[in-house]
């Protein structure tokens, strides 16, 4: 059976050719990258040589400066070949989102320059001003000098690719509740990253905790703030949580792709396939229309938890479907289930989280 995909909406964006060159490197890597759990250069490699780390920066940086939809398509396409590096690009991109707006200043401009080579990998440590609470709704202070700058201590509690990462963009509190946006360079002193974290899927991340103790930010490295709740300053707030849903839509049409496969190949029923995959076409439809923001569009929560339900359920029916062979750890079977229930935690709001547990208990539909 024929499965729908990201092309019937953007068929000639810059970069997709580049990408699909790519794609079936990118599986084979996400593989071995979760056997091993550990930063897999190659599979890094493999997304600066399709392209995808120039994406968001402008042309002025030499990137391709990619309209919303577009990236998201692109997205989509990536997670389908591996999340692994889907999600490392996104943290990256959220890191270049929140520079750009300072790309005037010659440090913030030549960390881009480089991000645009392929020659440094940033990211960001900001999930304590988001959705964290695991460290305290203070978990990185921050009190100000009267030259202007800013003394760090506390911790980012999720840092994708942290040892990796040569820059990272965060946040604090200060005393007075209100918030700052910085950017800083990992070896500045007083800043040290953890082992990566026991993660059940994605381990290949490499997600830490970075502790910063006495951590001087000068003021030229002060991206936004003080603001009481930084991350909404308009061009700081990233797109609404559609690039998390753009991931889990690409993971789960790798799913389902691989059920109408053995569907076909061994004579099974095709309704619930099908099922499946009409309802990804009409959430990648309401995805891209929210990212091209139409007045008809569901709004970002929404299409979040439709997202986080359809990625699960389309997991486990491939899982099922492969019977025993799924549950082997040489199959992708089992590791798209266990990268599935990623998105029921990853940067995922209260009442998202909520209306996936009601969807789980049967009180809502999908």
């Amino acid at each position: 059976m024929l499965i729908p995909d990201w092309n019937h909406w953007n068929p000639d964006k810059p970069g997709i050719a580049l990408l699909e060159s790519r794609l079936s490197e990118l599986a084979g890597l996400d593989a071995k990258a979760d056997e091993h759990g550990t930063w897999n250069e190659p599979l890094w490699q493999a997304i600066v040589a399709a392209g995808a780390h120039r994406w968001i920066p402008g042309k002025e940086q030499g990137g391709l400066g990619l309209d919303t939809a577009s990236v998201l398509s692109l997205y989509g396409k990536l997670a389908e070949a591996s999340l692994t590096a889907a999600f490392l690009l996104s943290q990256q991109d959220a890191a270049v989102r929140r520079l750009l707006p300072s790309s005037d200043r010659a440090h913030v401009a030549s960390l881009l320059q480089d991000v645009v080579a392929g020659k440094t990998f940033v990211t960001v440590g900001i999930s304590q001003l988001t959705t964290s609470t695991r460290l305290g709704e203070a978990a990185m202070r921050v009190r100000q000098e009267t030259d202007g700058g800013l003394i760090l201590d506390g911790a980012m509690p999720w840092v994708t690719g942290a040892t990796r990462a040569e820059a990272f963009v965060t946040g604090g509190v200060l005393e007075d509740g209100q918030q700052v946006l910085v950017v800083v360079p990992r070896s500045r002193p007083g800043i040290t990253v953890g082992d990566p974290l026991p993660l059940a899927a994605l381990q290949a991340s490499c997600t830490c905790e970075v502790q910063c103790v006495q951590v001087r930010i000068e003021p030229k490295e002060v991206l936004a703030g003080p603001s009481l709740e930084v991350m909404k300053i308009p061009g700081l707030a990233g797109t609404g949580g559609l690039e998390t849903s753009a991931l889990a839509l690409g993971q789960a049409r790798a799913a389902l792709a691989a059920l109408a496969n053995l569907t076909t190949r061994n004579g099974q029923e095709h309704e619930p396939t099908t099922a499946l995959a009409t309802l990804w076409e009409t959430l990648a439809a309401d995805l891209l229309l929210a990212a091209r923001q139409a007045p008809n569009a569901p709004p970002p929560a929404e299409i979040r938890q439709r997202a986080n339900a359809l990625v699960n359920r389309t997991a486990q029916a491939f899982l099922t479907a492969r019977k025993g062979s799924g549950f082997l750890r040489t199959d992708p079977a089992q590791r798209w289930a266990r990268q599935a229930m990623f998105f029921l935690v990853w940067s995922c709001p209260t009442p998202v989280a909520q209306a996936s547990i009601r969807d789980l208990a049967g009180l809502c539909p999908l």
